[in-house]
């Protein structure tokens, strides 16, 4: 599993989402860089729209060199610090990374 980012050409910043150029730099030229896990660092739940299930949401940096990203997840995180696995599920509507609680 893996979420795709921006990483600048010129000096490997790396964004989400994607840059018309980059904000470290000032470079127009970036390529796709996956990342496959993220930290997460605070978090929150909300009611989702139209259903009875909860919307959680988090902030996460992604491993190892950021950058720092909102994850949707599908259950609450027990601390900040814990592991994410990252995936994109392909939701146009909703360009988020789901992030996979690794167990503690």
């Amino acid at each position: 599993m893996s979420f795709s980012i921006s990483q600048c050409s010129a000096c490997g910043h790396r964004v989400f989402p994607a840059r018309l150029w980059c904000p470290a730099c000032g470079h127009d030229r970036a390529h796709p860089a996956a990342v496959q896990e993220a930290e997460i660092q605070a978090w929150t739940v909300a009611p989702a729209q139209g259903a009875e299930a909860v919307a959680v949401l988090a902030t996460a940096r992604a491993l190892p060199e950021g950058p720092i990203l909102v994850v949707r997840l599908d259950t609450v995180p027990s601390r900040v610090g814990q592991r994410v696995d990252l995936t994109d599920r392909g939701e146009e509507d909703l360009p988020l990374p789901w992030g996979c609680l690794r167990p503690d």
